[in-house]
C-alpha cells in the first residue's frame, strides 16, 4: 500500500469508530465520509442519506456476464429500520424477488457475474476497496429465493494468487461473511442487492484496517467472554452490547477474572466445535473456477 491509501484507510477506521460510515463508490471503492456530523440514531433519516451503524457480529451457522457500468456513483449507506418497520413486500413468486440480479448490481459492481440456478442464484463481485491497493476483494454471495436468505464469503485477489479473508467476523462454521447484526434489520432478504455488497464492501475495508493497524474499526458484536479475550484488541469497540467503550475500558477485566476453561466450553458449544473455514466447494471455485457449489447444498 501507498502512503496515500494508508492515509485514507486510517481516516475511515478513525470514522468508523466515531460511528460515522464511508461512502462506497462504483467498483468497490471507499471514501471517508464528507459529513462531519455524527449520524442520528439508527432508522432516522440526515438530509437526503441515511447513516447505517451496522455492527458485525460473529454466529453459528442454523451465468450472465457482467456489463460496464456507468462511472462515478456513489451511495452514502441507508440506515438499519425502526422498531416495527417491516420489509418491503415480498412476492409469493420466487422468481419475482430479484428478477434480474445482474442488472440490479452490475452498474455499481461493473465485474458482477451472475449464475442462475434452480431455487437461487450465485453472484461473483469485485471490490477495489482503496485507489491503487494493489488487490481486490473478490466476493463469492449465494441468494437462495428458495428459502429467502444469502451467504458470501470473501477472498483477496492478487497477482500472487487467491486467499480467503477470515476467520474474524465470518459465521461458524462456514467461515461466511458476518458483515452486520440481522436483529437489527440493516438488511432484510428483499432489500437492494448493492445496498447488501457495499455493507460486505466496508466488512472488506475493516478487515484491511485490521490488518494494517491490528484493530477493526467501529462497532460489533461480539457476545462470549471467551471469544472476545481470543479476538479483541484491547481500543476495539467491547461487543458485550452494554456500552460503547472500548474493550479495555469495558469488559476485558471482568472476562480475565471469569474462569477460563468454563468459558471455553460455552464458547465451544455456541460455535459447535467448529473451526471457521470456506467450504472445499467455495475454495475449488474460487481458486480454480470450475464447477460452481449447488446453492441447494450450502445455503
Amino acid at each position: 500500500m501507498n502512503e496515500g491509501s494508508i492515509e485514507l484507510l486510517e481516516e475511515i477506521g478513525r470514522q468508523l469508530n466515531r460511528n460515522i460510515f464511508p461512502t462506497v463508490k462504483n467498483s468497490g471503492i471507499v471514501s471517508p465520509s464528507d459529513s462531519s456530523v455524527f449520524p442520528n440514531p439508527l432508522g432516522k433519516e440526515t438530509h437526503h442519506a441515511r447513516q447505517r451503524q451496522a455492527r458485525s457480529t460473529t454466529e453459528p451457522w442454523q451465468g450472465h456476464v457482467g456489463r460496464q457500468g456507468a462511472p462515478g456513483r456513489t451511495r452514502e449507506f441507508a440506515g438499519a429500520r425502526a422498531a416495527g418497520q417491516t420489509s418491503p413486500f415480498i412476492d409469493p413468486d420466487d422468481s419475482a424477488i430479484y428478477p434480474d440480479p445482474l442488472a440490479s448490481v452490475v452498474s455499481a459492481y461493473p465485474a458482477a457475474q451472475v449464475w442462475i440456478q434452480e431455487g437461487g442464484f450465485w453472484m461473483y463481485t469485485e471490490s477495489a476497496l482503496l485507489p491503487e491497493l494493489g488487490r481486490t476483494v473478490s466476493y463469492l454471495t449465494g441468494v437462495s429465493t428458495e428459502r429467502r436468505f444469502v451467504k458470501s464469503w470473501a477472498f483477496y485477489s492478487s497477482a500472487v494468487g487467491v486467499s480467503w479473508i477470515g476467520p474474524r467476523h465470518t459465521n461458524f462454521p462456514d467461515g461466511s461473511i458476518c458483515a452486520f447484526e440481522p436483529r437489527d434489520s440493516t438488511w432484510c432478504f428483499g432489500d437492494s442487492l448493492v445496498e447488501l455488497l457495499d455493507l460486505y464492501t466496508v466488512w472488506g475495508i475493516r478487515h484491511l484496517h485490521m490488518e494494517v493497524f491490528g484493530s477493526w474499526p467501529g462497532p460489533q458484536a461480539v457476545a462470549q467472554p471467551y471469544e472476545r479475550m481470543l479476538e479483541l484488541a484491547d481500543d476495539e469497540h467491547c461487543g458485550c452490547g452494554a456500552s460503547d467503550k472500548s474493550y479495555v475500558d469495558c469488559c476485558k477485566d471482568a472476562d480475565l477474572r471469569r474462569n477460563r476453561i468454563v468459558e471455553a466450553i460455552k464458547f465451544g458449544n455456541f460455535s459447535c466445535w467448529a473451526i471457521r473455514q470456506p467450504p472445499e466447494e467455495v475454495l475449488q471455485f474460487m481458486l480454480y473456477r470450475n464447477q460452481l457449489p449447488a446453492i441447494s447444498g450450502l445455503i
